[in-house]
């Protein structure tokens, strides 16, 4: 069975597979197809999937974006005029401009503005300007962080003992015994679905440090659309980084839900 979504002036191809061993509809995206894969039981009705798939239209499209156009990790960053750094999961443009300041101040609306002071070589200019870039995601990292888990933590009826940005090569996420949840700072480049998710499921470790389906079962009431994001997270990751980081084990290099 075959279909098609209409998503703003786009048209998507997806293809329909029923199993027997799925229990709910769920997508795939790779770089080849879109496929949905349902139980058998929703083999009669049609109707059913083509909801599913029009109520998904618009995580399929960045699913597809980030899937067949990848910003791959192996392409260097660049702080110059006219270069794009990711944020929130988009590539804004860079301006760069030396001004009467005494170090790099950088705004965004809708783009990066930069100011560089002037007495900086040109020699440590694009360095000076990816430093102060970095602490500035960090900075805005640990605020992001902090409000989300204790919304989170909030939403569960617990108190978040403490929340921190981390700089882990190969983790997402973590949340250790001592109770405080550590998130990468990096994420701050990713979309914001799939930072609240990391936050969400860290957050979920403080009551149940388990992958149990229980635990499961309570991330799923704080985020019913987990799947979703955690399918997101793995597609940025894979495409922007690598794959390096992982949340709740192994980063998957497929973007179907899991």
């Amino acid at each position: 069975m075959t279909g098609t979504v209409q998503v703003g002036g786009r048209e998507i191809a997806y293809t329909v597979r029923f199993s027997d061993r799925a229990r709910k509809k769920r997508i795939v995206v790779t770089p080849e197809r879109v496929e949905v894969v349902a139980p058998v039981r929703e083999a009669e009705g049609a109707n059913g999937v083509q909801d599913f798939v029009r109520s998904k239209r618009k995580w399929i499209l960045n699913a597809v974006d980030h899937c067949r156009k990848p910003i791959t990790a192996t392409h260097k960053q660049r702080y110059v005029s006219g270069a794009k750094l990711l944020y929130r999961g988009r590539r804004l443009m860079i301006r760069v401009r030396s001004a009467n300041v005494e170090t790099v101040e950088i705004d965004c609306r809708s783009r990066f503005w930069v100011k560089v002071p002037k007495g900086i070589p040109e020699a440590g200019r694009e360095a000076t300007i990816a430093r102060a870039f970095d602490e500035w995601l960090n900075a805005r990292a640990a605020s992001e962080v902090v409000r989300l888990a204790n919304r989170y933590a909030g939403q569960l009826g617990i108190e978040a003992k403490s929340a921190r940005i981390c700089d882990q090569k190969r983790m997402w996420g973590t949340c250790g015994k001592d109770g405080v949840v550590r998130v990468n700072w990096r994420l701050m480049q990713a979309p914001l679905a799939a930072m609240e998710y990391v936050v969400a499921h860290e957050v979920c470790h403080l009551i149940d440090r388990s992958h149990s389906r229980a635990f499961w079962r309570l991330l799923g009431g704080l985020m019913p659309d987990w799947r979703e994001r955690k399918s997101l997270l793995e597609l940025w990751g894979r495409d922007c980084f690598d794959g390096v980081g992982r949340v709740g084990g192994p980063i998957v290099q497929s973007s179907g839900f899991l």
